[in-house]
């Protein structure tokens, strides 16, 4: 492992926070920094342009002191004066963190955490496969090592639209959960929440519902009949979509922020009380730190791995697209046909009414 020092000094500068005093790195203004797990790294701050401007961690940006990070830190001596500086042994997986003044807001930026190359002696790969080691692979098949922080930043993005494009090909099926929806007589639209910050009002709120896959009427004797599902085509043509008695057919209609299912027949007084129950498919979470898990089956990570490396080349490596495109399909191909059948929806925009 190995020991890198940095040489700290304070001038006025301009970075991400705004202009005033900020920290300079080997007489660079605020520059975002990749740490290796295992490494050393000091940051010599014996400067007398430190004075006054004590060097931390944080794993919150904008240099928020409410978290502060101090696995592996150690301060000597006080900034400005010979000898004071500050040291990070970069613990495994270690969070993306932020140095900040602790006097001074806005005079860092953030400090990436690259994985480091020691084994684990374990067959548990799957288990310890982070989102670092699907960008680290991707740039290298596309000619990359040593990513900066703009690429680490913008791969982390392309990946969360690539999880995006497998929600519209069906390709989350492994996201499966049930539940049940009690009838209200004459309700035939209910309504169920994709995170917990949409409809936090709703006290009967269900969350986590991406799309419905099927569903069966449940009567009072317990007693299920399975609901066709239907497409707005289908729907539209009812004749009579108030008509009340048992529900024979169902239509999913998939927002933003929500998905509605819409039964026929309206639900009455006799069917107040029974249940739909249904399957319904989640949501892929997203890319977060670079410390997450991927939100996939281990055997859907040569998926993923090559979709990454397919959206990076059409960014940094335009002579390698076709390939990597051919790539990425014959590797989506399979995980569709390992996944099932790909889901049927129908996607709704967010309607927006000026002056209403």
């Amino acid at each position: 492992m190995a020991t890198i020092t940095y040489t700290v000094t304070v001038a006025s500068g301009t970075n991400q926070y705004g202009t005033g005093n900020k920290f300079y790195i080997n007489g660079t203004v605020s520059p975002d920094l990749n740490l290796t797990e295992g490494n050393t790294y000091i940051f010599d701050q014996s400067d007398s342009t430190n004075a006054t401007h004590y060097l931390a961690f944080s794993t919150s940006a904008n240099n928020s002191p409410a978290a502060p990070y101090t696995t592996g830190v150690t301060t000597t001596g006080t900034p400005g004066s010979a000898g004071a500086k500050t040291t990070i042994v970069v613990a495994e997986y270690a969070p993306t963190l932020y140095y900040y003044c602790t006097v001074h807001s806005g005079m860092g930026a953030t400090a990436y955490t690259i994985r480091g190359g020691s084994f684990s002696d374990t067959t548990t790969f799957e288990s310890t496969f982070y989102i670092s080691d699907i960008i680290e692979e991707a740039y290298e098949r596309i000619g990359i090592r040593g990513v900066s922080g703009y690429q680490l930043r913008t791969a982390r993005r392309s990946l969360n639209i690539m999880f995006q494009e497998w929600g519209n090909r069906g390709l989350h099926y492994w996201e499966i959960g049930n539940n049940s929806i009690t009838l209200v007589n004459g309700q035939k639209v209910y309504t169920m929440y994709r995170s917990s910050s949409d409809g936090a009002s709703d006290a009967t709120a269900i969350y986590g519902v991406d799309d419905i896959l099927e569903a069966s009427y449940r009567n009072s004797s317990n007693v299920d009949t399975p609901l066709t599902k239907i497409n707005r085509s289908t729907y539209q043509a009812l004749s009579n979509k108030s008509d009340t008695g048992t529900p024979t057919q169902y239509f999913v209609q998939r927002f933003i922020d929500k998905v509605q299912i819409t039964l026929y027949l309206t639900p009455g007084s006799s069917q107040a009380g029974d249940t739909i129950n249904y399957y319904y498919v989640k949501r892929i979470q997203d890319a977060g730190d670079y410390t997450n898990q991927a939100d996939v089956p281990y055997r859907f990570v040569p998926c993923m791995t090559a979709g990454l490396a397919y959206y990076l080349a059409m960014k940094f490596a335009p002579d390698r697209i076709q390939v990597l495109k051919m790539l990425y399909e014959d590797e989506l191909n399979r995980a569709l046909v390992e996944d099932g059948s790909s889901t049927s929806s129908y996607i709704t925009p967010k309607t927006y009414y000026p002056g209403t």
